[in-house]
C-alpha cells in the first residue's frame, strides 16, 4: 500500500472475531479496553451528525504499527517482531495517547537498537516524547562515536534544522571531556 493512501481498519480486522468484541470504532491510518486516557476521551465524546460511527484518525505511522498499538491496548502485549519493526512508531503512539507501560517498553527496546545511523533521529524523538533515559543514552552514544555520527544524514539534517540541539550535543560532549 502506498503511504499517501488512507486505510481504514476496524478492530475486528486485527484478530479473529472470537478474540475481540464487535468493533465500536474505526481507526483511520495513513499507510496502508482503553489503556489510553486520550483514546478513552475520544470514545466518550458525543457522536456528531447523528451517526453511530466513530472514526479516530491515527496518521503518520504505518498501518501495522497502529494495529500493533491497538492490540496492545486490548491485551497489553507486543511481540519482539513488532518492537523490532515498529518500536519507534509505538514509542510515539504511546507518548501521544498516554500509555506509560508501552512507552517504557518501547524506550528500552529502541535504546537496545541504537545505531550510528539512527541515533540522532532517536535523540530528537526522545526529546520530543519526553524520554530522558533514552535521550541520555543517545547523547552518550553520539559522544562515543561522534566521528561516525557526524557523517550521517541524520546529523546533517539536524545541523540544518535544529541548531539548538547540535549546540546541546556539543556542550554535552565538552562537559563529558572535562
Amino acid at each position: 500500500m502506498e503511504d499517501n493512501n488512507h486505510n481504514s481498519t476496524s478492530t475486528s480486522a486485527m484478530s479473529s472475531a472470537s478474540e475481540l468484541p464487535e468493533p465500536d470504532v474505526q481507526i483511520l491510518t495513513s499507510g496502508g479496553a482503553m489503556v489510553s486516557p486520550v483514546l478513552d476521551n475520544i470514545m466518550e465524546r458525543p457522536v456528531k451528525h447523528g451517526s453511530s460511527e466513530r472514526v479516530i484518525p491515527i496518521l503518520g505511522v504505518p498501518c501495522d504499527a497502529v494495529t500493533a498499538f491497538v492490540k496492545y491496548l486490548y491485551n497489553s502485549m507486543c511481540t519482539e517482531e513488532q518492537m523490532e519493526k515498529y518500536g519507534i512508531h509505538l514509542l510515539v503512539l504511546s507518548h501521544v495517547y498516554l500509555v506509560p507501560q508501552l512507552k517504557q517498553r518501547c524506550s528500552r527496546e529502541v535504546s537496545q537498537r541504537l545505531t550510528v545511523e539512527n541515533v540522532v533521529d532517536v535523540l530528537q524523538l526522545a526529546r520530543l516524547c519526553d524520554v530522558p533515559d533514552l535521550y541520555l543514552k543517545c547523547l552518550k552514544q553520539v559522544t562515543a562515536r561522534f566521528k561516525a555520527v557526524e557523517q550521517t544524514e541524520g546529523w546533517k539534517f539536524m545541523q540544518e534544522h535544529d541548531p539548538w540541539l547540535e549546540l546541546h550535543i556539543l556542550r554535552f560532549m565538552d562537559e563529558a571531556e572535562s
